[in-house]
Formats: structure tokens, sequence, C-alpha cells
């Protein structure tokens, strides 16, 4: 026993510190990785950067798709005289968001379309609910008093101007989401049954009271500084201590004209807050009628917007796949650009149901209270049977101009 201990190599400190050398495959390999946090940091980092990476090669690739399939409206030939075809958008702000998202998909997903189809557009945006409403009647309603021969279809600028500069008619309304859809109808609707008289201006006499209060002030005080000099001239001969207290008075006077006016002042804002709004344009089916040039074609955009914690997933999903959108958004954006439409039927008042369920927390459902007479008049955008080419002729001048 004791020539076997004997016969064991003793081993020093800095041998027994150093580990073995790996001798099998897998081992090498595992002595060469990196540490385990720097292999989670390189996982989620090159995980990430692939599905962007993705994600916009397939956007890229998605949108020459659909500029493609519109091309050939911006190559077709245009007269010296003709203007580019224009629509007018509108869009709201989502339930429970702001109205940035909505600028975001018009310019990510339906402005490359109508840029591609060159196709001239404006933007018109509703900050609170029913403005959009308001503006679509009162477009609808000016159309038809210049028909009437209300008003000149000329602005007062136009007519003094010795050539009056062309400019584009939009001949289509573009929305984005059911909540801009149901305004525009429903401001179809109120156009086409407003009165065309304005109804009777309203004299409040408080307004009167409020215009008065600053040449009322006006007023006291130019009898305060006439009485200031009047008592300074008449009384030059008399002693200092006369003229100084006839100044004094008369600047105690003017201060309190003033305290007045600034009370009278603020009690007249008081009252113009508390005044009645202005009276509505009357409304009925008795002024029915609509503008000889129609009703604008509608075109709907589908915008879903997802908001709360409970659609987390599907933002994060959405965040990497936004390329569906653009499928899913150029599709009816091409619809505008090719301009062929269909009768506006009953069921078509349920377009864009599958939205509400998105912003059922803000609002309740989406209704369009339409007359049948007015919906009968309206268009609505389909997607073409056939997209036209070009001409062999068109094809010939496109070449000698590149």
């Amino acid at each position: 026993m004791e020539n076997s201990t004997e016969a064991r190599p003793k081993l020093t400190p800095d041998a027994a510190a150093k580990p073995a050398l790996p001798t099998t495959l897998s081992g090498k390999l595992r002595a060469k990785l990196p540490s385990r946090g720097w292999m989670i940091f390189w996982t989620t980092f090159g995980t990430i950067g692939g599905l962007v990476v993705r994600d916009h090669y397939l956007t890229v690739d998605a949108k020459k798709r659909v500029a493609d399939k519109v091309d050939t409206l911006a190559k077709q030939s245009c007269g010296v005289q003709d203007m580019p075809r224009k629509v007018t958008v509108y869009i709201t702000a989502p339930p429970g968001d702001g109205i940035h998202k909505t600028r975001h998909y018009f310019k990510a997903f339906v402005k490359p379309v109508f840029d591609a189809a060159a196709l001239d557009y404006e933007v018109k945006e509703g900050l609170v609910e029913g403005q959009i409403q308001r503006m679509v009647a009162a477009d609808v309603r000016k159309k038809r008093r210049v028909a009437a021969g209300k008003i000149s279809a000329l602005s007062e600028a136009e007519q003094a101007a010795p050539v009056v500069p062309m400019k584009s008619v939009s001949d289509g309304i573009v929305v984005l989401g059911r909540i801009a859809l149901a305004e525009v109808l429903q401001g179809y609707n109120d156009g086409c049954l407003q009165s065309l008289d304005d109804p009777e201006p309203v004299v409040v006499a408080e307004k009167l009271e409020e215009v008065s209060i600053k040449d009322e002030a006006a007023s006291l005080a130019t009898e305060a500084t006439g009485s200031v000099e009047t008592t300074t001239l008449d009384k030059s001969e008399d002693t200092p201590t006369s003229t100084e207290a006839a100044v004094a008075a008369a600047a105690a006077e003017l201060t309190a004209a003033a305290a007045e006016a600034e009370t009278k002042s603020k009690e007249g804002e008081k009252k113009a807050e508390e005044a009645p709004a202005p009276i509505p344009i009357p409304q009925d089916e008795a002024y029915f009628s609509v503008p000889p040039s129609g009703l604008e074609p509608v075109g709907y955009i589908p915008f879903k917007n997802l908001t709360g914690f409970r659609n987390f997933h599907k933002k994060i999903f959405a965040l990497f796949n936004s390329y569906d959108c653009v499928e899913y958004a150029g599709a009816s954006v091409m619809k505008v650009a090719f301009a062929e439409t269909k009768d506006f039927e009953k069921d078509d008042l349920e377009t864009g149901r599958d939205e509400e369920p998105l912003f059922k927390k803000y609002r309740g459902p989406v209704e369009i209270n339409m007359l049948d007479r007015v919906r009968e008049q309206v268009k609505l955008y389909v997607t073409p049977e056939n997209i036209p080419e070009l001409k062999k002729d068109e094809e010939v001048v496109l070449e000698e101009q590149q």
C-alpha cells in the first residue's frame, strides 16, 4: 500500500486549477460558444432584426405590385387643358385614440397608391365628432345654391381676377373607417334636405352691449382728458396747489371710468358666452334636391385601429406583418383609382361593421340614418372587372418622351 501511494504523481496547485481540454466534438463546440447572457442577447437581436428586415422586404414588394396595377392610369396621356383627377379624403380620429394614427395609415398605405396612379387628392380632417358631417352637408348645399342662382360659383377674389386660374374639381370622396363613412353619408342626407335660404340673423341685445363697451370707454376717457385740459387752461393764473388738485381730480375720474369700462367688458364677455348658439339651417323633405352634378361617389377604405391591452398580441403581429395592410388597403384604393362604381344599396350601409368590436369600449355601434331617395343618388366604388391597359400609340409616345 505504501508503494502504491508513493507511485502516484503529486499535482501542483496550477495543474489542479487548469481545466481539462474537451475531447469530444460537442465539448469542443460548447467550449467555443459565448456565455449564456450573450447567447440570449444575440438570439433576441437576431430574431427581431430578421423579422424587421423580412417585413420591410415584403412591404416594398407588395407596394410595387399594387403600384404596377395602377401604373397604367399614370401613363395615360392628358390634354393641355385637362386637369388630373381629384378626390377628397376625409379622416377622423378613431375612438379612444388620436388622429395621428389615421394620418400615419393614410401616409403609409393610401398615399403611395394615389401617387402611383397620378391621382390628386385633398385631405380634410374631422377633429371633433360631427365635423365631417357638417363639412359635407355645407358643400352639397353650396352646390344646390349655385344651381338655383342664389350665389355665384366663383369667389370674390376669382371674380375680381382678370383671368380665372384653372383648378381641378373633386369627383369622388374617400373615407377611412366606418365612422368617417357614416358622417359622409349623413352629411349627404342633411345637405340634400336643407333649405336653400339662409336663416334670419338673430339680434341679441347682449352682443350689441358688448360691441358698444369700447366706444363708451373711449368717450369717457376723452371727456376726462378734455376736462383736465380745460381746467388747466382756465385756471392757469391760480396757485399751483389748485392746479394740482384739479389734475388729481381728473385723474381719479379717468381711473374710475376705466374701471367701470373694464367691469362692463367682463359682464359683456359672460353674456356673450351665455348667448344661444346660431339657429341651424331648416331641414325638411320638402326642400329635397340634388346638385346637377350629382353626389360624388364614395370609396371606403377599411381602417382597424387596435387599442387596449387585450389586443397587445395583435399589435405585435401587425408590427412585423405590415405588408398585409398594403394588400388590404391597396385593394380598396385601387377601386377609387379606376373609378368604377355601382349603386349604393341598403346592404352597403352595413359596410365596416367589423370595425365596431375594436372600439365598443369607447362608443356604441355606428348607425347611418339615410333616406332612400338620397341613398339612390349615391354611388360606391367597386373593383374593376378588367384593368385597362395602355394603347399602342400611347406606349410609343411614352418611349419617345423617355
